[in-house]
C-alpha cells in the first residue's frame, strides 16, 4: 500500500514500491484520502472547497494513468482506492491497512534539512505513532 500525497517524495516511494512488488510478485494499492476538516461534510462545504476537491481528483486521475503505465511495464498489478473520510489522512491510511490485510506500507517522508536531518512530515510521523498493523517503510 502506498499513501498518495502530492509531493515529490511520493514518486520515490512509488518507485521503491514498484521494485518491492516486482521482487515479491505482489500487488500495489495506491490510496488517496480526501480529508474534510472536522465538522465539515459535503453538505456544508463551500463552492471553493468543492472546486478544489474536483481539481485534486482530476490531477490524481491524470497521475494514475501514468502510474498504471509504469506498473504495466514493471509487470506489477496496481489498484487505486479513493477514500472520502472525516478522519485525518494518517488515520484513514492506517484504518485502510487494517481492514484490507495490508502487508507493507511504503510512505514518503519529507525531511526539513533546515531544522534537523530527521524531521518527518506530520502524516508519516502520525502513521508511525499509530502502530499500524503492518510493516512501514519510510522513503525520504
Amino acid at each position: 500500500m502506498v499513501p498518495y500525497r502530492p509531493q515529490h517524495v511520493f514518486f520515490r516511494a512509488f518507485q521503491n514500491t514498484l521494485n518491492i512488488a516486482k521482487q515479491n510478485d505482489a500487488k500495489i494499492t495506491l490510496v488517496k484520502v480526501i480529508h474534510y476538516p472536522a465538522g465539515m461534510g459535503l453538505d456544508i462545504m463551500t463552492s471553493v472547497d468543492m472546486v478544489s476537491r474536483e481539481y485534486d481528483l482530476q490531477k490524481f486521475e491524470q497521475l494514475s494513468v501514468e502510474l498504471q503505465k509504469e506498473a504495466i511495464i514493471a509487470n506489477v498489478m496496481l489498484d487505486f482506492h479513493i477514500i472520502d473520510m472525516y478522519l485525518s489522512p494518517a488515520k484513514a491510511f492506517v484504518e485502510f491497512a487494517s481492514q484490507n490485510d495490508v502487508d507493507l506500507m511504503v510512505v514518503g517522508s519529507i525531511t526539513d534539512r533546515k531544522w534537523t536531518k530527521h524531521f518527518t512530515s506530520d502524516i508519516s510521523q502520525e502513521i508511525m505513532d499509530m502502530n499500524p498493523p503492518c510493516s512501514v517503510i519510510l522513503v525520504e
